[in-house]
């Protein structure tokens, strides 16, 4: 597992936050790490769609949509 290239782009080495929530080559903190990496790069594609910066429509819906997964999953990792 390459974690330098999770932290830069987790979609490409994961594909979805569940996919990297079943993984059992991270422990939980690096888990997080990678989640709020994640968040952060969807919060800065939001507000891209937001300042009219995106020109795909179907780009705000999918982001919003990823965004409250990895949400849900960080809120999860943090109850543990």
């Amino acid at each position: 597992m390459d974690i330098d290239r999770a932290m830069k782009n987790p979609a490409s080495v994961f594909g979805t936050p569940e996919l990297l929530s079943e993984s059992t080559d991270l422990g939980a903190e690096q888990k997080r790490a990678i989640l709020l990496q994640w968040k952060d790069q969807l919060q800065q594609l939001q507000a891209a769609d937001d300042e009219g910066m995106q020109q795909s429509e179907g780009t705000t819906g999918a982001t919003g949509d990823v965004l409250r997964r990895v949400t849900s999953i960080l809120s999860r990792l943090e109850d543990l």
